[in-house]
């Protein structure tokens, strides 16, 4: 074991304990700074997820009505509804990689 990391005990802390503290001190607050970056991404991403699963059940409920509407239209609004569906996924995933 390194016994220079081992603090001297005495009454006033050497410059080495000093130095350890605020290399310790360091260390937390770069930790602190990361896990609040990873919420705010956590938390961007899920809110982009949120709203894309809203306008995706949106868009199928515009596509049932639609369909009830005009039957021979049916695939093309289902191709027009798959697209919608797509590219909300695609905003979702690129909101998860962080682009």
């Amino acid at each position: 074991m390194n016994n220079a990391l081992i603090p001297t005990g005495g009454l006033l802390p050497s410059r080495l304990d000093r130095q350890l503290s605020r290399a310790l001190e360091q260390i937390d607050a770069q930790q602190v700074v990361a896990m609040h970056r990873d919420q705010a991404r956590l938390d961007r991403v899920a809110g982009t997820a949120e709203r894309g699963m809203v306008r995706a059940a949106q868009l199928g409920v515009l596509e049932a009505t639609l369909v009830q509407m005009a039957p021979n239209a049916a695939a093309y609004v289902h191709a027009s509804a798959v697209g919608g569906a797509m590219g909300i996924a695609g905003v979702v995933h690129d909101a998860s990689r962080g682009a």
